[in-house]
Order: C-alpha cells, then structure tokens, then sequence
C-alpha cells in the first residue's frame, strides 16, 4: 500500500508540481466526504424508521375499542353506559349521589333514531346542576333499561360552588342509545318492569 501510495505521490507531482496540494491534504478530505456522506445516509434512514415508528404507533387498531370519556366526569347529553359513578366533579364542584329517582316519561328524540328524551322530577331544594343524571344500565335486541339518579353538592364544598342552580319544570334529559331504537321496549328504574315508552 505504502508503494502504491509514492508511486501515486510521484506522479502527479511529476504532472502538476506548483497545483497540486499535498496527498495527505487530499486523502483526508476524500475520508471526510466519505464519512460525512456516511453520517448523511445514516440520519436520512433514522429519521425514515421513525417517522414510520411513529406513524404505525398512532393508527387505530382493530381490536381496540374508541377512547371514551371517563365515567367520573359526566356531561349532560352525553352517553352514559352502566351504574351511576358515586361521586364525580363539575367544575370544582363535587357532587356525591344520593339515589335513584323516578322516570317521569320517556319519548323517542325526533331528531335522532338512537336518541330518547327522559323526563325526570326536579329537586325542590337550591341543589346545582347537573343534579340529574340518566344512566343506561342495560340494551338489547328487545328492551333499553334506563335510570335516573339523583346528585347533591358534597357537604364540605366551599361556598363559591362552580354550578348553575335549577329552576322551573321537570328536567328533560336527552339519552344517546348508540343503537337505533326501534321498536324495543324502555324500562325505567334498577328492577322491575315498568316500561315507560313502547
């Protein structure tokens, strides 16, 4: 190699002896265009591997469900799936349940065939709301089973509570099925068979 590299050396000191920079001076930067080639090609693959990393990462599975919000910070009008949460917080405002209530009456929500507008009784006292809340506690192909639960502002709240107070006549609740209606029978409260709609 050494022989190769003064015969090299010669030669084109021999073709160009003012013009031409030292081989040692050429030799490097032939090695250092090569590794930063190098370093190039390796931050170009990297940076492709993870941005499909990242990319496969967030798609949706099949197998995975939606994300759903949680249970303990229900909104009114939205789906509610399941037994009442014991507690949950509105605003800064917690509130702590307090019992089944009544169904009032029950109709089929007009503007969406999965929807049901609830009617349940009002509390009479200067409670926040939501005070009120529709739970589905079961669905299936023949019958919805519905209930209504009633919320009050736990008793160690300060008195700036975060809540609207309630006024007038029986709350009206929309209720999303997420399953068209039909023709199933709506059954209020935890047990029994009261059915209030169809």
């Amino acid at each position: 190699m050494s022989e190769l590299r003064d015969l090299l050396t010669e030669y084109v000191d021999e073709r160009t002896p003012e013009q031409a920079p030292p081989f040692t001076q050429v030799e490097s930067a032939v090695r250092r265009k090569r590794r930063n080639r190098g370093l190039a090609a390796t931050a170009v693959v990297a940076l492709v591997v993870g941005g499909v990393a990242v990319a496969s990462f967030n798609l949706p599975r099949a197998e995975e469900e939606p994300a759903s919000p949680p249970v303990s910070a229900p909104v009114l009008g939205s789906l509610d799936d399941g037994p009442p949460p014991a507690k949950f917080r509105f605003g800064a405002t917690l509130m702590i349940l307090t019992g089944e209530i009544p169904v009032v009456a029950v109709s089929a929500d007009p503007n969406n065939s999965s929807g049901l507008i609830v009617d349940a009784t009002r509390d009479d006292d200067e409670s926040c709301l939501p005070h009120t809340m529709v739970r589905i506690l079961a669905q299936d192909a023949k019958t919805v089973r519905i209930a209504a639960y009633r919320y009050a502002v736990a008793p160690d709240q300060p008195e700036a509570q975060q809540c609207l107070k309630p006024g007038g006549k029986d709350l009206r609740i929309p209720l999303d099925l997420r399953w068209q209606l039909g023709s199933r029978k709506v059954l209020a409260g935890t047990t029994g068979n009261r059915s209030v709609l169809n």
